[in-house]
């Protein structure tokens, strides 16, 4: 599923990684989350849901997904969608039993319409439940836990700042030019490892939109009142603009004078019979998984349009060879522009 060199893509090509996901050898590239390398050996099976055992895959590609967890070693719950690919990983799905594409608890899926939520409340509860409650935990849950993993102490540091822009996409990038150029110190965080946001990848088949974004990007890098810090995740707003900044290898405890919180939107996903399963994917995923990674989230593909983000998220699609097969508007009437009339 790899494409071809796409223009800012995140990988090395240079760079071949041997991993193993339940118990099979693979190889990804350098620059490559775990999901998006699964995805490029089109191993689309990534896990099985917490109750029912329903096969699970990529969503969001986001940092939003509960469906891309993997245990590594003593590390449970590991975020496949946004982990960087390491050489030797050995990972294995969670909540599987057996396969994971032949689930032997696969079957209870079938028992759905008898088991709504919160059933074992009241069908399990007085004297039996002890027993109840380790059958369901046995059956059900998500990463393992060893209690012999060694604690390890995580550094701490302080910075303090004039502005916090938290959001490394367009409008961030924008606000933190602007700040820098009124003579105040900025610090930018950005969760990804690379600035950009949408504007790197919602490009509607076209790279000169990407344009903006790129040149924002080197516009801040050559700020010198701007301090940049990518794979950084804003995780806490606290009284007086005190602001925990979370990194893999510590914590940065921000005062800040002013905070801009430029961090977007997420796309919300449509509802409809099997919407969990895998290959139903937000277009933002499949326009992440393009330009960032690369990697075609499709062959053929339908396309369930509720505005004018799906026409953009089409012509990315289309633009790399996936067959739009067909595409379905939630709306009566779809007002006319220049993306749909490209559509067209």
């Amino acid at each position: 599923m790899r494409l071809a060199p796409v223009l800012g893509e995140w990988i090395d090509r240079t760079q071949v990684l041997n991993f193993e996901f339940a118990g099979k050898q693979y190889q990804g590239l350098a620059g490559d989350c775990i999901t998006s390398a699964l995805l490029a050996n089109d191993q689309w099976i990534l896990g099985r849901s917490f109750k029912y055992h329903r096969p699970r895959s990529v969503l969001s590609l986001a940092n939003h997904d509960i469906n891309t967890l993997m245990q590594w070693g003593d590390m449970p719950n590991l975020r496949a969608d946004v982990t960087p690919l390491q050489a030797g990983m050995q990972l294995q799905p969670v909540n599987v039993w057996g396969s994971v594409h032949s689930d032997l608890l696969g079957w209870l899926d079938h028992l759905a319409p008898f088991l709504p939520v919160g059933f074992y409340y009241k069908t399990f509860h007085g004297k039996l439940f002890p027993f109840w409650e380790r059958v369901i935990r046995t059956i059900t849950g998500l990463g393992h836990i060893s209690p012999d993993t060694p604690h390890v102490r995580t550094a701490k540091a302080y910075d303090f700042c004039d502005v916090l822009v938290i959001g490394g996409g367009i409008a961030g990038l924008q606000s933190a030019l602007t700040c820098a150029e009124a003579g105040v110190d900025v610090l930018l965080v950005e969760e990804n490892p690379h600035l950009g946001g949408c504007g790197c990848y919602d490009l509607g088949g076209d790279q000169a939109n990407a344009e903006l974004a790129r040149d924002l990007v080197q516009r801040v890098k050559a700020q010198q009142n701007i301090r940049v810090l990518t794979s950084t995740l804003a995780i806490a707003y606290y009284a007086d603009h005190w602001i925990p900044l979370l990194q893999r290898e510590r914590i940065i405890k921000v005062r800040a004078k002013s905070v801009i919180v430029a961090t977007g939107a997420y796309e919300q996903p449509a509802v409809f019979r099997n919407n969990d399963l895998p290959k139903v994917m937000l277009s933002s995923a499949g326009q992440r998984l393009i330009y960032r990674y690369a990697v075609a989230p499709a062959q053929r593909a339908v396309v369930l349009a509720g505005n004018q983000f799906a026409y953009r998220a089409v012509l990315d699609l289309h633009s790399q060879g996936v067959v739009i097969e067909a595409i379905a508007d939630l709306r009566s009437t779809v007002p006319e522009d220049a993306v749909i009339a490209q559509v067209r």
